[in-house]
């Protein structure tokens, strides 16, 4: 179940197929959003219900972004790989072109951050992103995270092969 998390400027809440027009409208129909990622822009707005559905049936751990102004869901962050054994969690996020570079996701990953490490035994969160898209990177410094270091061509999104840079935080990084 995913609980609801405020910051003073956004919402994070479970997305449901309910969701499928304004997330088609605002993200996943995008060929400039989905250029670093691994998933192609849906077709219609029933690709985005499907894969919404899809995410429901599954329970996975992610949010939606809202702007608590205007009501307006914007993008979405989730837990996209949890390895138990290791006590890591792997997150991953998206947002709306027209609300890039005003702040959002980065209030959105140091929400969940803190979120993971107050109700959860995670001991490292981790993210990575294609070197080619560098304000990803910067969210994720922001938040707290560390640079790593770049993996060669251990990435596969639609540009093809690319060198992903990993970053992370420590349950240690926190006190």
């Amino acid at each position: 179940m995913v609980k609801t998390l405020e910051t003073p400027r956004i919402k994070l809440r479970k997305i449901t197929a309910d969701d499928s027009a304004e997330v088609f409208e605002n993200w996943t129909r995008s060929e400039v959003v989905a250029k670093y990622l691994t998933w192609s822009p849906h077709s219609s707005v029933e690709a985005t219900k499907d894969w919404l559905t899809f995410q429901e049936k599954n329970d996975s751990v992610g949010w939606g972004i809202v702007l608590k102004e205007t009501n307006q869901l914007i993008g979405n962050i989730a837990v996209i790989e949890d390895k138990l054994k290791i006590k890591t969690k792997t997150i991953g996020y998206v947002l709306g072109e027209n609300f890039w570079h005003q702040g959002y996701m980065t209030e959105a990953l140091t929400k969940v951050i803190d979120f993971l490490f107050e109700t959860t035994d995670v001991n490292r969160i981790e993210a990575e992103h294609d070197v080619e898209n560098p304000s990803s990177g910067r969210v994720m410094e922001k938040s707290g995270m560390i640079f790593e270091g770049i993996l060669r061509e251990s990435g596969l999104n639609n540009q093809g092969i690319v060198d992903v840079a990993v970053y992370s935080i420590l349950r240690s990084d926190r006190t």
